[in-house]
């Protein structure tokens, strides 16, 4: 399976790669997450004990990314969270809003948190967002085994009853690089032309995962040119990949369960995905 992201949009579409059957790469000794999720790539994900664990032992490689708004992150966050929001990783010069940031206004950002290109970044958000910034460094090159997302988000972290805190940390900035693109990463961009080659092959799905209403037509967020679809397009809101309720809400649902997600619109291992 190749999943693609529409530039416009973000890769909502992490519960792919994390079902992806490639080799799994390990993390500098890290444990890995999910011991009961069976998925092909637990290394991406970290679980909150895992995470308290690390801040308890003050390693000093992890760095926490809060990517809420910044009234959230000041109501409370990860102690030592760094904060960054949606604006930061959008191109601030394209005409078309809501456009994937250049490699420079990335590396310019994550100089300013004070993050070197040696550190394993731990990102949580409580929605999408930090699918959309774990994407937009891997296609820059950023090692994806220095990259984890926190299962449950900062509600596992507080459901567990760890503390928080409301001031953000001191840093000094650094000179972050990126490898930047590569072969081996194209495949997690593409542009009009491939959508639109994309909806007319058996062996291809375009996927939009937008919540219901935006699919609907009946709710247009802000950035967006007009309401509606791209026709002809497969709808699984990003929702749906998590647990809905009880202790484990907003975790991610076992790897069987997402599969089967999946196989019920089409989207089985033989096809590329091209989602929004």
């Amino acid at each position: 399976m190749v999943f693609r992201s529409i530039r416009k949009g973000g890769l909502w579409g992490f519960p792919l790669f994390l079902l992806a059957t490639s080799a799994i790469v390990t993390s500098g000794g890290l444990t890995m997450a999910v011991p009961k999720g069976d998925y092909a790539r637990p290394e991406l994900l970290i679980e909150p004990q895992e995470l308290k664990d690390l801040l308890d032992r003050k390693e000093p490689s992890i760095r926490v990314i809060d990517i809420r708004d910044r009234l959230k992150y000041h109501a409370g966050h990860i102690p030592g969270a760094l904060h960054v929001w949606r604006p930061d990783i959008v191109d601030k010069d394209h005409p078309m809003p809501g456009m994937m940031a250049s490699q420079a206004q990335i590396e310019a950002l994550m100089g300013r948190l004070g993050i070197q290109e040696t550190d394993t970044l731990v990102i949580y958000s409580d929605g999408p967002d930090n699918a959309r910034l774990w994407w937009v460094l891997a296609y820059y090159g950023f090692p994806i085994a220095q990259m984890k997302l926190l299962d449950g988000g900062i509600d596992g972290w507080k459901e567990k009853g760890y503390p928080t805190e409301l001031l953000s940390p001191k840093v000094s900035q650094t000179r972050f690089r990126l490898p930047g693109r590569s072969k081996g990463r194209e495949h997690l961009l593409c542009d009009l032309p491939q959508v639109k080659e994309a909806l007319h092959d058996t062996r291809k799905v375009v996927l939009d995962v937008r919540s219901k209403r935006e699919y609907l037509g009946e709710e247009t967020l802000q950035g967006a040119v007009r309401p509606g679809r791209i026709p002809g397009v497969v709808w699984i809101e990003w929702k749906e990949t998590l647990i809905p309720d009880g202790p484990y809400k907003g975790y991610w649902k076992p790897a069987e369960e997402i599969r089967k997600i999946f196989s019920s619109r089409g989207i089985t291992p033989d096809k590329d995905v091209y989602m929004y």
